[in-house]
């Protein structure tokens, strides 16, 4: 059965996924929305007065962030309506059906180390697996010539920690509260390296740059040239400047049954009056009132609004008074989040590994081992540019697997097309040089009536699901103060 509606995007209820989306298709879907950009009049018009007594606000977005804010605003006894753009709710997150399993095609993985989504973990009772491949004894990596190379995670990861730990030197001393970006500027001063010039600095043994150069690329999802040094300190120094903790972090815990599990329990909790394939063309703000206007040309009002839209997309919606100079050049440029995720079948049951391939233009950075059992083995592979692979076309994958397997067979191949998602794109939040410094105040500032909140610039686990739910919970809270809220 085909789950996809016309304009290529994933059905409502995180259906299977039975035909990829087109290039095509969801780049034409792309274009039109373009056609939304650009501000409107910087002044304030006078409205009429929002019906009803009851205080009510719009949340704009549908991910972690806008479900988690809509719940908090309606314990504050705040009446929410949800709009999002796409026919389901989740934003980059996406549970669907994959070789008869439910699996996460965006944000998966989540950690005791971050404290919001471990407090909603909590909350509702929600079940964990595990990533058996996270904590491979096997490492099969490529060097830059391509050559393939086996060992194991005993005889490298203790040199791989010490190569890290000299790439992110001083980390301490630079981001000493990496939780509280704005606490301490220190860091800022630093923000003008790319990974990728530090990394070609750093000294290495032969044997370990390979990996480490692939591990980094594949936490930043972009080449390295493009990301940020400082935001991957900041990953490392949420965990303890500890490479082991890191590696445990950001990729060995999952919610049973998908994201859409603990996503699925927070929207019921919030009993917003939900509306999906509803994009936001327009917030204009008034003196005592903010209007949305939809792409079909509806006019909602509420007494404010939380903005929980990408960073990316920002620009894509026109507002009254018009985006800060900072929010809206910092959107048009995007963060540097545009790497692959791709689910992979492979004919027959392989033991555990883990696969490493550095390069700003490898097919694959990461290799990731999800289990094996009836004749069949998952594999999770991550690389730096929706340029250097094409997700969904078997035969690449399957080119791209065997310079780690050679023998290797792929049965299915699937990623979901972030990056042309025209209410992402891009996948998760990845500073690039300089940016996080110029324009993270900013970014969460909020503007009158009007409220900003995407995991995009959160302070602690930016980028992450804990940092969606983080931003929902601060805009909802503020939002509710506002409106005369004195909890």
């Amino acid at each position: 059965m085909d789950t996809h509606d016309k304009s290529g995007l994933p059905g409502p209820g995180h259906e299977k996924v039975s035909e990829p989306p087109t290039r095509r298709g969801v780049l034409g879907l792309a274009a039109a929305s373009m056609l939304l950009g650009g501000a409107a009049s910087a002044s304030a018009r006078a409205a009429p007065p929002v019906p009803g007594s009851q205080r009510h606000v719009i949340v704009v977005g549908g991910g972690f962030c806008g479900v988690t804010a809509a719940r908090e605003l309606r314990e504050c006894g705040v009446r929410v309506t949800l709009l999002e753009a796409r026919n389901r709710l989740g934003g980059r997150t996406f549970t669907s059906d994959f070789a008869g399993h439910q699996v996460d095609f965006g944000g998966t993985w989540v950690h005791w180390l971050q404290p919001h989504v471990w407090a909603e973990i909590s909350r509702y009772g929600v079940a964990l697996d595990e990533t058996p491949g996270a904590v491979a004894d096997r490492i099969i990596y490529l060097d830059k010539q391509g050559r393939r190379h086996e060992t194991t995670a005993a005889e490298q990861w203790p040199r791989l920690e010490k190569s890290v730990s000299d790439l992110f030197e001083g980390g301490y001393s630079i981001m000493p509260r990496p939780a509280e970006p704005l606490a301490d500027a220190t860091w800022m001063k630093a923000d003008t390296y790319s990974l990728r010039q530090k990394i070609d600095a750093t000294p290495m043994p032969d044997d370990v740059r390979p990996i480490v150069d692939s591990m980094i690329l594949a936490w930043g999802n972009a080449p390295a040239s493009e990301v940020s040094w400082i935001d991957m300190m900041r990953w490392y120094a949420l965990t303890g400047y500890n490479l082991t903790v890191t590696n445990d972090a950001v990729g060995r815990f999952r919610i049973a049954g998908g994201t859409k599990t603990l996503l699925d329990a927070i929207a019921a909790d919030a009993a917003a009056d939900v509306r999906l394939s509803t994009p936001v063309a327009a917030i204009r703000q008034f003196s005592t009132s903010v209007e949305v206007v939809t792409e079909g040309g509806e006019i909602l009002k509420a007494d404010a609004v939380i903005c929980a839209a990408p960073l990316n997309i920002l620009a894509d919606i026109a507002f009254e008074p018009a985006l800060s100079p900072v929010k809206l050049a910092t959107s048009r440029q995007r963060h540097a989040g545009q790497g692959t995720k791709t689910h992979i079948l492979l004919e027959g049951e392989y033991a555990n590994f883990s696969g490493w391939g550095p390069g700003d233009d490898a097919p694959i950075n990461f290799l990731l081992w999800e289990g094996a059992e009836d004749g069949k083995t998952h594999l999770i592979a991550f690389g730096p540019s929706a340029d250097a692979l094409d997700m969904n076309d078997t035969n690449a994958v399957q080119a791209a697997v065997r310079a780690f397997v050679p023998d290797a067979k792929v049965v299915a191949a699937y990623g979901y097309e972030w990056n042309v998602d025209p209410y992402s794109k891009g996948t998760w939040g990845v500073s690039r040089p300089g940016q996080l410094s110029a324009a993270i105040a900013e970014l969460q500032a909020p503007a009158g009536r009007l409220l900003f909140a995407n995991a995009d610039w959160a302070n602690d686990w930016r980028g992450f699901i804990d940092g969606a739910i983080e931003q929902g919970i601060i805009a909802a809270r503020h939002a509710s103060k506002m409106l005369g809220d004195t909890k």
